[in-house]
């Protein structure tokens, strides 16, 4: 980027403050300021490439002069390797056309492809460059997924063995807070497991109560409460868990020509989707072993309504917490977060009423919505009013009244 170019940007990024009230000058400003956080990362990686060429620890070297955490340095090194390999994106970067996180998940599947398979991914690097400079990093990520299960060469039995092999268990000791950090990496299939009881877990210890030293703020509280219903695992206390459940999702506006998402049309897959409630990687061999012991629900949808699930879908006023019934409907009709962009998975959200609950609202399946701890603290802390249609299309109104919309969902698609 050149000199002229920064100064422009600059001005364009001081142009707006807290007291700004135009819209647009504040949007120009922000713009402006994210590409030149790019040019600042991009510059952080050449300057770590420098130090590497001149035979200096470029993990200590950038540490102490930028008076920033170890491992902010090492975050930094890592984007220098990947630079390395793909001087394209290391490109983009500088000319702020994409940011370091997408850097950051090219690196992480540069990490889960064999040296053949990274070749491949490299060899199309000009279309990566271009889609990620025309995506978030979220979307950008979910890209690179489906590039990697086309680059796998087998069932992905192989991959899941590698990934077995490469489980491990660091714990440090924090020397100012005395905390002591373990950092847990295991394999999908693992996680998947681990996931599982510490949501049962979750659910049976706190749905109706909250521990001592709790803390108020809704993330911090979330990360307190999951660490706590792991913790009980390991004084037994975890809940046994019944059999695995997968829903098969049928959209009945598309024709049903095959199982399992079936081939694809114009519009899409054409058959039913198979929701595993498990992530995509893991292989279909072992995602098939699970059907005999699993509990198959099927659910019917059409434009966004629910037409069969099964269970009872409207409890009214008898209860607040949503059932299993109407979590599995609302699971097939969300992936993820119903505020529009979100992509925080379904199984880590909270069941919001539409009408709030202490507003004499109903749980009805048609007052109910998937949030994210995140969105759900804004709506019912910042201001953000729902409106949800006949067909699912949701609503967002922001106390600044920007409107944005949503669906309606459409679970094939996500």
């Amino acid at each position: 980027m050149q000199r002229d170019q920064l100064i422009e940007l600059l001005d364009m990024a001081r142009a707006a403050d807290r007291s700004t009230v135009d819209r647009g000058l504040i949007v120009a400003a922000v713009a402006a300021a994210t590409r030149l956080v790019a040019w600042c990362e991009s510059q952080q990686i050449a300057y770590a490439q420098a130090l590497e060429v001149i035979g200096a620890v470029p993990e200590h070297v950038m540490a102490k002069a930028s008076r920033s955490d170890a491992r902010d340095a090492d975050r930094i090194v890592a984007r220098a390797t990947t630079a390395k390999q793909a001087p394209g994106f290391a490109d983009a970067l500088a000319g702020g056309r994409v940011a370091a996180s997408h850097l950051d998940h090219l690196a992480g599947s540069l990490r889960r492809l064999d040296t053949g398979q990274q070749a491949k991914l490299l060899a199309d690097e000009a279309r990566l460059v271009m889609i990620a400079a025309n995506s978030t990093p979220d979307e950008f990520a979910r890209t690179l997924r489906a590039e990697e299960r086309r680059l796998a060469t087998d069932d992905g039995m192989s991959r899941l063995e590698r990934q077995r092999g490469a489980v491990r268990l660091h714990t440090r000791t924090d020397m100012q807070s005395g905390m002591n950090i373990f950092t847990l990496t295991v394999d999908p299939v693992t996680g998947v497991k681990l996931h599982n009881k510490i949501s049962a877990g979750l659910e049976a210890l706190f749905h109706d109560k909250t521990p001592e030293g709790c803390p108020s703020d809704p993330i911090e509280k979330q990360s307190f409460l999951r660490a706590h219903a792991m913790l009980s695992l390991l004084d037994g206390k975890g809940i046994r868990l019944g059999r695995p459940e997968i829903v098969v999702v049928v959209d009945a506006t598309t024709p049903e020509t095959a199982p399992f998402g079936g081939p694809t049309g114009p519009t899409g897959p054409t058959g039913p989707t198979v929701d595993w409630g498990i992530p995509a990687e893991i292989p279909l061999r072992v995602l098939l072993e699970l059907f005999p012991r699993a509990e198959v629900s099927g659910v019917v949808v059409s434009n966004g309504v629910v037409l069969h699930a099964p269970g009872q879908l409207n409890l009214g006023r008898s209860t607040r917490l949503a059932n299993n019934a109407q979590r599995r409907a609302l699971r097939a009709l969300y992936s993820t977060c119903a505020i529009p962009g979100c992509a925080a998975r379904f199984d880590l959200c909270e069941i919001h009423h539409i009408r709030w609950w202490r507003r004499g609202g109903y749980t009805d399946l048609c007052n109910l919505l998937p949030i994210c701890i995140r969105h759900h603290t804004a709506v019912h802390n910042a201001g953000w009013q729902l409106q949800l249609a006949d067909d699912r299309t949701l609503t967002v109104t922001l106390p600044d009244c920007t409107v944005m919309t949503n669906g309606p969902p459409r679970r094939r698609a996500a």
